[in-house]
């Protein structure tokens, strides 16, 4: 009996679980891919947490057409995008539905072939600069090889085996391209995961048996992504919630009218969101009546992943103190950062939700959607503090259209404390935005912490373990003493003499090391302003800022 020359629904499922199961097994390599051997390499954990919420929404959805279950891969990845490489990833899945058809059930080598070609260039729309030897680059060229051999004679698997044997083949000229890449000795890390997704597809296709299968337990790992205080509208003045439970479900049914369901719930409670489009709706309120809430809903469709959290055993505390400035202030901000002392630091600034992240665990576009749906303002700023998360964040507004959320592209702790310092209630949100975009680029930044892997750059020769110091982005400096590494930093800044230095000292650093370095540095910088805090950070034993 012959085979049908097509990828029909069932398939495509079992087609894309097998690819995530793969990036999966492999995503510990992928993210040990970073070109800097600073702990920061996550990656591999964001192409896979983004393709995970891709499939969760693919195996909800029962139907049998390739279109539709690949609008739910789409909007899967949309909401679950973290890092530069999730976000290319839900772009990639939209782009390649947005080229189809509407009722396609099956997808054919040309569906393949227009599918890849619409995914390229809308991931190349998604980057204001995108760079050649990354994942786009072997998404654009697996595009051009799928349109110039559509033609030729070839069933659909070994059409599609040509397709992920060109991505392999891209992928290992990375490096001759971008010259970063060949002095680490690595290939793009995107472009890997990206081809481990291809490559599980592709044994799938075969009708290979795969070592890897993705367990229920897996498809539901994911990072906790706390967002602290929620905000002052959950809370009486004297620290009593409002609206007890937390209620969060997913609504499918038929053109759902979302501004209807958005007038109708608001009465009930705070915190609304309703993002989604005519066929699923993902739904959070905070409400006294969550059973008001789920009946109104259950007359649209069908309800799943129902949850609801009473919130005032988790949040009483935590939530209570809020100055009169937060509450009152017609911007509402957030900065996602990590260490209880920054956290108390960006508060102390006016911030008013924390989204924890940082370095090797990045928020979701849905988590900081979350943060900003939980403030009473309607003009947002975001302060993402990690280049990694600016891509992502630029996304929040797609989920919040009733919203004004503007993204000023902090990419470091301190960048994100001097734009704060340059914020003001009296401007409006673009000039806003503006100033404090351009006091966050006027200054120099820096890091301490450590090597993970052993590694030549230039003339230095940096073993696994050792002490790496960092000026904006670049690593500097190496050796066995944070301490020594962090002067030895300094010292590389021809203007650091004369001018202000604040540092932050991490979680691995005690408060006695701190001020014993304090004083060397104040003799070491005797015409400099020096400034120690506490961070509290991870994995960086110091972060500071000159300017």
């Amino acid at each position: 009996m012959l085979q049908p020359d097509y990828i029909d629904g069932p398939l495509l499922k079992e087609m894309i679980s097998a690819g995530t199961a793969c990036l999966y097994s492999h995503k510990a390599e992928v993210d040990a891919l970073n070109v800097f051997p600073v702990p920061d390499g996550d990656t591999g954990t964001n192409m896979y947490l983004t393709f995970q919420a891709a499939l969760r929404e693919v195996l909800n959805n029962t139907s049998r057409q390739v279109v539709d279950l690949l609008e739910s891969a789409a909007y899967g990845a949309l909401m679950g995008a973290r890092g530069n490489s999730g976000v290319i990833v839900s772009q990639f899945f939209r782009g390649f539905v947005k080229a189809l058809p509407a009722k396609t059930k099956n997808l054919t080598k040309s569906d393949l072939a227009a599918g890849f070609n619409g995914a390229y260039e809308l991931c190349y729309q998604a980057i204001r600069q995108p760079v050649e030897g990354t994942i786009l680059t072997v998404i654009r060229e697996t595009a051009g090889y799928a349109k110039e051999n559509t033609a030729k004679k070839s069933d659909i698997k070994e059409f599609f085996d040509q397709l992920y044997q060109h991505a392999c083949h891209i992928l290992a000229q990375t490096p001759e391209m971008l010259p970063v890449l060949k002095q680490a000795g690595v290939v793009d890390a995107g472009g890997q995961g990206l081809v481990y997704f291809l490559e599980g597809m592709n044994r799938c296709l075969k009708g290979e048996n795969l070592d890897e299968t993705i367990s229920d337990n897996l498809l539901n790992e994911a990072p906790k992504v706390s967002v602290a205080p929620y905000t002052d509208g959950e809370l009486l003045a004297d620290g009593v919630i409002n609206f007890q439970y937390c209620t969060e479900f997913i609504l499918k049914g038929k053109q759902l009218d979302l501004e209807h369901i958005k007038n109708n719930l608001s009465p009930h409670g705070d915190c609304l969101m309703v993002v989604g489009d005519a066929n699923t709706a993902k739904i959070h309120l905070h409400t006294n009546n969550p059973g008001i809430v789920l009946d109104f809903a259950v007359r649209y469709g069908d309800m799943y992943e129902i949850q609801i959290h009473n919130m005032v055993e988790q949040s009483q505390q935590r939530l209570a103190k809020l100055s009169e400035m937060t509450a009152n202030s017609k911007y509402g901000i957030i900065a996602v950062t990590s260490g209880d002392g920054l956290e108390r630091i960006f508060r102390s600034l006016g911030v008013q939700a924390i989204v924890n992240g940082g370095q090797t665990m990045n928020p979701s576009v849905e988590d900081l959607a979350k943060a900003a749906s939980g403030l009473k303002a309607s003009q947002i700023i975001i302060l993402p503090n990690n280049k990694n998360i600016i891509l992502t964040a630029n996304h929040v507004q797609q989920l919040l259209p009733e919203r004004q959320v503007r993204v000023v592209p902090t990419q470091s702790i301190p960048e994100g404390l001097a734009a704060l310092l340059n914020y003001s209630e009296d401007r409006d949100l673009d000039e806003n935005v503006r100033q404090m975009t351009e006091k966050s680029q006027a200054i120099v930044t820096g890091e301490v912490t450590y090597a993970i892997r052993s590694v030549k750059l230039g003339k230095m020769d940096i073993k696994e373990g050792e002490i790496i110091g960092l000026l904006d982005g670049e690593i500097v400096t190496h050796g066995d003493s944070p301490e020594q590494v962090l002067k030895e930093a300094l010292q590389k800044f021809p203007k650091a003499n004369g001018s202000l230095i604040s540092i932050y000292y991490g979680a691995d650093v005690t408060s006695l090391t701190a001020q014993d370095l304090l004083n060397q540095l104040e003799k070491l910088f005797p015409d400099a302003e020096i400034e120690l805090y506490y961070g509290g950070q991870p994995l960086y034993y110091y972060l500071f800022s000159i300017e």
